[in-house]
């Protein structure tokens, strides 16, 4: 049921100013009113609505080389400022009109907004028309939406964008990454609704089972949906946790946190910066980059388990040191051991190297780590989980540039260090926003 003061608290949950306690509150109702779940949907979406107006009013009334031209990443009003801004337009609307489209250039171009004229594109910058069928047979395609929102689909997948904030994921899996400007992305499925809440996570559906969704940071609301296309249920779906709707059992059921699949991959924890994901996606194993772009947070994946080595491996055991002689180590032949796949990939800041730092402890030793590229190329046949079945398909790999000699004393290099104990893998990673850091752990096997 609506309350009277439900639009204040819209806004700033939206803002993300109310207390810790208004919080907790305002999120269980809007897991158990699908009224209220659906108004943060259009009242999220309420910016998007004055931004897209404001700018096909500037492009039909703008005066030539009255000023500088609208950046295409500039941002949207700030929810903050809603409803000054609403007020303000409202008023002065038939004052605008007839004064031209200076006052109005003047008044957007000083107002951070994103063009939404602009629409949905491919990272190529190709433009993708709204409401019109898209079907991925191979490879991947990456949605940019106006928004900020940054969608990553796997084929093969079928799918259609239905705004400039939202779309439909018919069958396949995406792993979407959307920010502060993007609250309020909205995925429909064959089985429900996901609304985003600012944050990056995953979907997956079959188009005749269910859709799953996982959560690497941040929340969303899973809603499943009747059969007129209302709301019938939610569930709020919390950081490194999954859940699946289910329309055939008509159920929302929240599967385990990410807790138990570390418990399973040997992991005993790992640090706020790192995510644990357990399958890696084919673009990524394939070496097509850009797949989980994110700055401050790397990516851990089991890569392969139980391999018993058929020859002496050679790596890295004490990266720490700095002579190739003290860092060198082997393990011997007949030795089961575990492979990790350590990943980062910034987002944003192009030109600079953004660090990560994490820490990474494992219930059993490691035995030391694969760092620079060669070397990565020349154990995928051991260790990488598509060189099953093809053990001479070859793959593209950045590695790591960590201090092999000291050459350039004033060069910043990645840093990756075991513990005495060897239980504890600590790394700070340092990379651009068209580059990548990458690595392989490998751990010994449980007996």
């Amino acid at each position: 049921m609506i309350q009277q003061n439900d639009d204040r608290l819209l806004q700033e949950y939206l803002d993300r100013s109310l207390s810790a306690e208004e919080l907790q509150l305002f999120e269980e109702r809007l897991c158990n009113e699908p009224d209220l779940a659906e108004r943060l949907i259009k009242y999220a979406s309420d910016d998007l609505v004055l931004a897209e107006w404001g700018a096909a009013r500037e492009q039909e009334q703008a005066v030539p080389d009255e000023g500088p031209v609208l950046s295409r990443a500039a941002r949207i009003p700030s929810r903050s400022n809603r409803t000054v801004v609403v007020s303000v337009m409202t008023s002065m609307f038939s004052v605008l009109f007839m004064l031209g489209g200076y006052f109005l250039y003047q008044f957007f171009s000083s107002t951070p907004l994103v063009s939404l004229s602009e629409g949905v594109v491919l990272s190529s910058g190709e433009p993708v028309k709204n409401f019109i069928k898209q079907t991925l047979k191979q490879g991947s395609a990456e949605l940019h939406f106006p928004t900020g929102a940054k969608v990553l689909i796997s084929a093969p997948a079928s799918y259609e964008v239905t705004g400039n904030n939202s779309m439909h994921l018919q069958q396949g899996s995406f792993i979407a990454n959307v920010p502060s400007s993007g609250i309020g992305f909205q995925v429909d499925t064959p089985h429900g609704r996901v609304i985003d809440l600012g944050t990056l996570f995953s979907v997956q559906t079959v188009e005749k089972l269910d859709t799953r969704i996982q959560v690497y940071r941040g929340k969303v609301i899973a809603s499943l949906m009747n059969q007129s296309g209302g709301i019938q249920s939610s569930k709020q779906v919390s950081e490194r946790h999954s859940a699946t709707i289910d329309s055939a059992k008509n159920e929302i059921a929240e599967a385990a946190d990410t807790n138990s699949l570390a418990e399973k991959c040997g992991i005993l924890h790992y640090s706020e910066s790192v995510i644990l994901q357990e399958n890696m996606p084919d673009t990524l194993a394939t070496g097509k980059y850009q797949v989980f772009e994110h700055d401050g947070l790397a990516f851990v994946f089991p890569e392969r388990m139980q391999v018993t080595l058929k020859s002496d491996l050679q790596l890295v055991a004490h990266p720490s040191e700095i002579t190739a002689i003290n860092r060198a180590g082997r393990i011997t032949a007949g030795t089961t051991v575990d492979c990790y796949r350590i990943y980062y990939d910034p987002a944003e800041q192009e030109g600079t190297f953004i660090p990560v730092q994490g820490e990474i402890h494992f219930d059993r030793p490691i035995l030391g780590v694969i760092l620079d590229r060669k070397n990565l190329t020349q154990t995928d046949r051991l260790f990488h989980p598509l060189c099953v079945s093809d053990a001479n398909r070859s793959f593209v790999h950045q590695g790591t540039e960590t201090d092999t000699g000291g050459k350039d004393p004033d060069a910043r290099y990645d840093e990756v260090a075991i513990s005495a104990d060897r239980r504890t893998l600590s790394f700070m990673l340092l990379s651009g926003e068209r580059f990548v850091d990458e690595f392989r752990v490998i751990v010994q096997s449980p007996h």
